[in-house]
């Protein structure tokens, strides 16, 4: 009896899990290698945006009150990092010299639009309670010299024709913030926060001669 020959040639399906273990590997090592790539375009990407990056910043050279008018000489431009200072920052001299600040500013300090009065107004524009007009009265239109007042505090201003019954004297404004006090000038005047018919009284009873008292309202009320 002739012995049975023995198989020399792999079966097909083992052929086909070699192939498919090939395949495998090298999907693997593709994958491998584009995760690579990517994680090497993310970290270049992001030193593209750090530390290295420099801009232009105006300081303040020396500390500085709030309404102060800038000069030059008050101020520097530095080269710095970007991430050293606020994104919205003052780049160049020129856009800050002649405005007034809104805040004290210490010595190196950067400087910010919203520090400046620029297009926003002045000082006393920014003052002004939101809803008032601020309206300048010197302190000779008032019958009696004010009390002593700090600027926020609120007054009443009453009015009266000169020799008439105070049966016709009567309160023209209420509830007026001081804004401003006098300064050394030679018209010295408050600035005072008031609305609109406010406005209109006081206007009127200084056209027609009226005499004008202030009262300063205690705090609280």
């Amino acid at each position: 009896m002739s012995k049975k020959e023995i198989p020399t040639t792999t079966p097909d399906w083992q052929a086909a899990v070699r192939r498919r273990s090939r395949f495998y590997i090298l999907a693997a090592v593709l994958l491998a290698v584009l995760f690579g790539f990517l994680v090497f375009e993310f970290f270049s990407n992001q030193q593209q945006i750090t530390p290295g990056e420099l801009t232009l910043a105006v300081f303040a050279s020396q500390d500085l009150a709030s309404g102060t008018i800038l000069t030059s000489d008050m101020l520097e431009v530095r080269e710095v990092s970007a991430r050293a200072v606020p994104a919205v920052h003052l780049s160049y001299m020129e856009h800050v010299v002649g405005q007034l600040t809104l805040y004290p500013l210490v010595k190196g300090e950067v400087l910010l639009p919203e520090k400046m009065a620029g297009g926003q107004g002045s000082v006393v524009a920014q003052s002004c309670p939101s809803g008032r007009w601020c309206i300048s009265i010197p302190v000779d239109w008032f019958v009696a010299a004010p009390p002593d007042l700090s600027e926020g505090d609120l007054v009443e201003i009453a009015s009266a024709l000169p020799g008439q019954s105070l049966n016709e004297a009567g309160f023209i404004a209420t509830r007026v913030q001081v804004v401003v006090l006098p300064d050394g000038s030679d018209t010295p005047a408050y600035v005072l926060a008031v609305d609109d018919l406010e406005a209109l009284s006081l206007l009127y009873a200084r056209v027609n001669e009226f005499q004008l008292l202030v009262l300063l309202r205690p705090a609280g009320e």
